[in-house]
C-alpha cells in the first residue's frame, strides 16, 4: 500500500503528524502553492498498512480518519512492469 497526502485537500493542521503513533509523517518545510505548510511523508515503511496488497486488509487507519479534509489516502502500490 501507498499513503499519499493529497496536496489540493491538505489544509496543514498536521494533525497526521501528531496522531500517527509510528511517526510517518512529519511537519512540512515548503509552504504549498495555496500557502500551507503541508506534511511530509518520511517513513513510509513504518505504516502497518504499507506491507499490505489491498486496502480490503487496512489495520491502522488513525491518519486517515483524524484529517478533517479526507486529504490523506491509501492506494494499491503500481505494478512494476
Amino acid at each position: 500500500m501507498q499513503i499519499r497526502v493529497n496536496s489540493e485537500y491538505c489544509k496543514g493542521c498536521n494533525l497526521c503528524t501528531i496522531v500517527c503513533p509510528r511517526k510517518v509523517f512529519e511537519k512540512g518545510e515548503m509552504t504549498s502553492e495555496r500557502g500551507y505548510i503541508q506534511p511530509t511523508i518520511v517513513n513510509p515503511e513504518r505504516c502497518p498498512n504499507f506491507s499490505r496488497k489491498s486496502k480490503d486488509k487496512a489495520v491502522c487507519e488513525i491518519c486517515l480518519l483524524t484529517c478533517p479534509d479526507q486529504a490523506i489516502t491509501l492506494s494499491e502500490k503500481e505494478v512494476e512492469a
